[in-house]
């Protein structure tokens, strides 16, 4: 179906104003990082006289290094151990054959409805029994199960080409040799756009770190955002220069396997 040039007009208005709600927030948080304490509040979006002291600030009052490293480790920990648990299980349920298949898929797919604060709770009180408090350990491995990666996992590879399989069958491949040499390697664009989905969701969490986490030593850079907000409430320069900061590992992802996403959009087209 082919639209007409009005509507390709409008789409085209929609996409560009959707950009810019995007773009300009981010935009406008760049440039107050480095605006000084006289031109926060100037209308211009590019400070006249652009200073570092808003990041210097930023690391004095908090340990915002520390910050940044919990976050990228637990985050890098947590996505990892997400793909390689989707990957497997869902490869268990695109390709072997068991009693109950359909049964536990279906509890996956159950798993997905339920909203991840009503399962808080419990999660925080086995925490408390395992002594795991102030710990990677509380960061990362509660939340390694990711039902959205099964299913879109399990749905990719149920479209992989069965010829593939028998032939690795004929060399003599077992299923972990097809998987990891075969299957994959043909996978990356959706493996790329599932860890960007997993990277962004894990970076943003506010709330989970916010409950298992107390000392500076374990806690995450959203929460130490917060707490240099806490500690001076009028510093939007410092605030920025932080949030830049927090910006810059999913930006660096997103640019890293953009390629990867757009060629899965591509593929699907072609389909």
């Amino acid at each position: 179906m082919t639209l007409s040039a009005p509507w390709r007009t409008v789409g085209h208005l929609v996409l560009v104003l959707l950009c810019l709600s995007m773009v300009v927030p981010l935009l406008v948080a760049l440039g107050m990082a480095f605006k000084p304490p006289n031109e926060v509040y100037a209308l211009t979006p590019w400070p006249q006289a652009p200073t570092l002291d808003n990041f210097r600030r930023l690391f004095e009052q908090v340990p915002f290094h520390l910050y940044m490293w919990n976050s990228i480790a637990t985050t890098a920990l947590r996505v990892g151990g997400q793909v390689v648990i989707a990957v497997l299980c869902a490869y268990a349920f695109a390709r072997w054959e068991f009693p109950g298949r359909e049964w536990l898929f279906g509890a996956v797919l159950g798993a997905m409805m339920i909203p991840h604060t009503l399962t808080m709770i419990p999660i925080y009180m086995m925490i408390a029994d395992l002594k795991w408090f102030d710990t990677w350990r509380a960061l990362v491995i509660p939340n390694l199960a990711m039902p959205f990666a099964v299913f879109l996992l399990r749905q990719h590879f149920r479209s992989f080409p069965r010829e593939l399989f028998d032939a690795a069958e004929m060399d003599g491949a077992g299923h972990w040799r097809a998987l990891w040499l075969v299957v994959l390697p043909n996978l990356k664009p959706v493996l790329s756009a599932l860890a960007i989905i997993l990277f962004i969701d894990c970076w943003n969490e506010y709330f989970w770190p916010l409950l298992v986490t107390d000392a500076p030593e374990s806690r995450t850079v959203q929460i130490g955002i917060r707490e240099f907000l806490e500690a001076d409430h009028n510093d939007f320069g410092g605030l920025m220069a932080g949030v830049t900061l927090a910006s810059l590992p999913a930006l660096a992802v997103f640019f890293l396997f953009q390629r990867k996403v757009m060629d899965t959009f591509v593929a699907s087209g072609i389909k």
